[in-house]
């Protein structure tokens, strides 16, 4: 029974998720990868962005190719084989429109939870992984 709700929850959870990317028009791995883009710096690596985010490099390679293709994105030659990371003015303006608006949301819900209720979050987030 106690499976069965926490896999009702983590459904839930996704499909909110889903919900706000197909809204702002982004792929899971898009929204990982650029906001790693910005955690990290501008100047990352792909194998920075695999590193820390947990998703493969081949997905993380596939999702730099097309935000290249789709101008979000320069590559500058840095020590072979890896390759810098900027954002161009419109790659700025995807995070800005497209990223962002699910940032935010997430840091209302966060910034609404009392002390002991993200303690409990975190603490319970620990304790299933």
């Amino acid at each position: 029974m106690i499976l069965k709700q926490l896999n009702v929850m983590l459904s839930e959870l996704d499909s909110v998720y889903q919900s706000l990317l197909k809204a702002n028009n982004v792929s899971d791995s898009e929204y990982i990868v650029m906001l790693y883009i910005q955690e990290l710096g501008e100047g990352c690596s792909q194998k920075d962005i695999a590193d820390n985010s947990l998703i493969s490099k081949k997905t993380v390679n596939s999702t730099i190719k097309k935000f290249e293709k789709d101008g979000y994105i320069e590559l500058v030659a840095a020590k072979y084989p890896h390759m810098k990371i900027f954002l161009t003015d419109k790659g700025r303006e995807f995070f800005q429109n497209s990223i962002m608006p699910i940032i935010e949301l997430e840091n209302d819900v966060l910034e609404n939870m009392t002390e002991n209720e993200f303690e409990f979050l975190a603490t319970f987030y620990k304790i299933y992984i």
